[in-house]
């Protein structure tokens, strides 16, 4: 959707689960080659990064007003990783409930686009109030309402939520640990632990007792 009313590139989306951290990140246009390299070496330089924002009531912000033209010139995050990757510039939407960060949208401008302008900003702030007046409509919900229900019940944590939510979706452990940004041997010990506090032994008893209960 971000891309299609934005005429983006690309755009990476996440969760946040319960330390502050991003998680279940999503892509579209972007190469996956660039967020391992992300991941595994520069997210700690990123003056976007969302553990940066979970604290301050930032809803839309972007690159180039954080950070000035000169330290983009001398910081090794920029002339390493994003200015190698051709990016220009970067808009972050931070969507809260209950003024926590829940989930995030990192939209790319490439350097072989127009630089963002005051219009592209105002169309971003009308789409980041729909997307945030959707979430909320969507967690107030009566089947996410009853999904709450359910992991409280069973004394799931917001990690071992996300899992079950991921394997809904069909997905096997591999993806479910690309999504959680995590091992494959973390996802199976989170399966272990769900499987126990369901009294269950597979994905499949898993589904069929949510389904159940809803």
């Amino acid at each position: 959707m971000l891309t299609g009313v934005l005429d983006l590139p690309g755009a990476v989306s996440y969760l946040m689960d319960e330390k502050g951290k991003p998680v279940c990140y999503r892509f579209n246009g972007m190469q996956l080659s660039m967020h391992r390299e992300y991941l595994n070496t520069y997210h700690k330089y990123d003056p976007l990064y969302p553990s940066l924002f979970t604290d301050n009531d930032a809803e839309v912000v972007k690159m180039s007003d954080l950070v000035s033209s000169y330290e983009r010139r001398e910081h090794p995050y920029f002339q390493e990783f994003i200015n190698p990757w051709g990016v220009r510039d970067i808009v972050e939407l931070f969507l809260r409930l209950d003024d926590q960060l829940v989930a995030g949208f990192a939209l790319f401008n490439l350097a072989d686009q127009p630089q963002i302008d005051a219009d592209y900003v105002r169309r971003v702030n009308k789409l980041y109030q729909f997307m945030q007046f959707s979430l909320e409509q969507s967690l107030e919900s009566p089947k996410n309402t009853q999904f709450d229900t359910f992991c409280t019940e069973h004394g799931l944590t917001n990690k071992e939520r996300l899992v079950v939510e991921l394997v809904t979706q069909g997905l096997p452990n591999k993806s479910i640990a690309n999504n959680l940004d995590c091992s494959l041997a973390t996802v199976k010990t989170h399966l272990q632990h769900i499987f126990q506090k369901l009294s269950i032994n597979s994905k499949n008893e898993l589904i069929s007792t949510l389904y159940q209960k809803h």
